[in-house]
Formats: C-alpha cells, sequence, structure tokens
C-alpha cells in the first residue's frame, strides 16, 4: 500500500458484524461503521436467524447481511470472512462500536506505513450503562501469548491473505477460536500493535459468562501450540 492507496481510499476494508438477537445493540454498530471517515469499507452482516426484530432493523438501516443458523459466533466470523471482498478484514461484534470516526483510516494507515499482516490496539469495555470499566490489549510476544490471551480481538485487522493461507476460526471451540488463531499465526506474520482505543465493548459477551469453560478451552489452544502441560495448568 502507498500513501496515495490512503488518501484515495483504494484499500479496500470489509467490516464483519455476527449478531444474534442483538436488537438492542446492532443499530449502533452499524452506525458506527457508517460515519467512518474511511468510505471504502463493505460491512457484511451475518445474522444467525434473530428472532427480536434484529432483521428488521437491518432492512432499516439498509444493512448488507444474510439470516441463517449457525453453530455459533466462530462458524458466523467464517460465513463473513468467506463473503468478504476486502483487501483488510475486521470483526466488529454486534453490541461494540468503533472508538471514533477515524478509527479505520487509523488502522489502514498503521498497517501500511508498517507492512503488517496483522494490526491490534486496545478496547475499551464499558458496562450495559456505557460506563467505563476497564482497557484490555496489550503487545505481546508469543511466549507471552501462550501464558495468556492479551491481545484483544475486537480490535484486530487482518489482511485477508492471512485467512486464506492460514484458515479461519475452528468452531470446534465455543469461547476461545480467537485465541487459538492468534497462537496458529502469531510468528509467521507480520504484527504491529497501536496503542490506542480501538473499539468500544460492551460486557457481558459469552467469555465474560462462561468463565470455567473460557480458562478451559484458553488451556487446550495453548496445549495445542506448544505451551508444556504443566505450565499451562500453573497459567
Amino acid at each position: 500500500m502507498s500513501s496515495h492507496d490512503i488518501s484515495n481510499n483504494s484499500v479496500k476494508v470489509s467490516v464483519i458484524t455476527p449478531v444474534f438477537n442483538g436488537a438492542e445493540t446492532v443499530a449502533t454498530c452499524i452506525r458506527s461503521v457508517a460515519v467512518q471517515d474511511y468510505k471504502n469499507i463493505e460491512h457484511i452482516v451475518i445474522d444467525g436467524a434473530s428472532t427480536d426484530g434484529t432483521q428488521e432493523i437491518l432492512q432499516q438501516l439498509e444493512a448488507t447481511f444474510i439470516s441463517e443458523q449457525d453453530t455459533g459466533v466462530y462458524d458466523a466470523f467464517n460465513k463473513g470472512i468467506a463473503l468478504a471482498t476486502g483487501d483488510i478484514i475486521h470483526i466488529l461484534n454486534a453490541d461494540d462500536m468503533y472508538s471514533n470516526t477515524a478509527t479505520v483510516s487509523q488502522m489502514v494507515r498503521f498497517m501500511k506505513h508498517n507492512s503488517l499482516d496483522f494490526a491490534h490496539g486496545r478496547v475499551k469495555q464499558v458496562d450495559s450503562s456505557g460506563n467505563f470499566v476497564r482497557l484490555i490489549g496489550y503487545d505481546v510476544s508469543r511466549e507471552q501469548l501462550l501464558k495468556k490471551c492479551k491481545v484483544a480481538h475486537p480490535s484486530a485487522f487482518v489482511r485477508r491473505s492471512i485467512y486464506d493461507e492460514f484458515g479461519g476460526f475452528s468452531v470446534g471451540f465455543k469461547i476461545a477460536a480467537d485465541y487459538e488463531f492468534f497462537l496458529r499465526i502469531w510468528d509467521q506474520v507480520k504484527i504491529g500493535f497501536l496503542p490506542e482505543v480501538i473499539t468500544i465493548m460492551r460486557m457481558g459477551g459469552i467469555s465474560n459468562s462462561h468463565v470455567e469453560l473460557s480458562y478451559r478451552e484458553s488451556l487446550a489452544a495453548a496445549l495445542i501450540h506448544g505451551e508444556k502441560p504443566w505450565r499451562g495448568l500453573i497459567n
């Protein structure tokens, strides 16, 4: 990518939003994409056959979406990746939103200037009322990543070619497929960390409400990718 590519928005970004019964939040998510100052964005919503009015909201907002049953959020991720035509892919969950109107252009520029395959930053977690809870997302080595997933997936912008080369998300995981994907690629692609808030994330996702399963799946992912069993159990 050249600086000219950035200025004329020639690098296409695909934003994928998985949603299931997200009528309370999906409109905010979609609007946060629509107001981005980077205009070469396709936004694809993958709805898991919602029954709470989500589909009607998507129609009112003239969103591009498909609606069908899936096997979980990572199945929805993979469907979105398969449909995406962009050079860079970002997964923005239906209860999340971009931190500001220049987020996408900022991340595209960061990836360009550093020739990155994968860029990530920080995520601000808030409660249901929008009150600040904590910041997540750190610059980590693979060794540090094996101990604990401190990469905030809702901040990750990934070149489409990385999914083409290394595959998508393992649907055998219900919570930790993003962690397994990170470990699969971490030392094989060029990764950069931008210490800025990329996404605002509402608390209440599956990993927050199923802590024990999250730990079990994270341990399994670490063991698959080289963590020593005894050290993994300690961690």
